[in-house]
């Protein structure tokens, strides 16, 4: 079995999340006017992701979305979230979460 490196790990465990995320699109009448909308969020997102490689700004929309609105993730997608933490070693660059930045 092959070792992943960390972008390859970061990547795979942002995906699955977002994947959840994706499948509640009945979250989307809880954004409001003004914001970007679900499906622009999550589109932007996977951009990030998948055509960016802008893992840190995911992540950081990602947890965003998840304290704003009223998503559930698995218990899984919620270990995946976590070891990205972990591996980035950081939750945003908000000041409120000055306290989780270890970069």
């Amino acid at each position: 079995m092959k070792n992943l490196s960390d972008h390859e790990i970061i990547e795979a465990n942002l995906i699955v999340v977002l994947d959840e995320m994706e499948r509640q699109n009945e979250i989307e009448e809880t954004y409001l006017p003004g914001e970007l909308s679900y499906g622009d969020e999550m589109a932007q997102i996977r951009e990030f992701i998948e055509i960016a490689g802008e893992y840190g700004l995911a992540y950081e929309y990602i947890n965003c979305a998840l304290e704003r609105h009223s998503y559930k993730i698995s218990g899984k997608a919620a270990i995946k979230l976590l070891e990205v933490g972990l591996l980035m070693g950081f939750k945003s660059g908000r000041e409120n979460d000055k306290r989780f930045d270890g970069r």
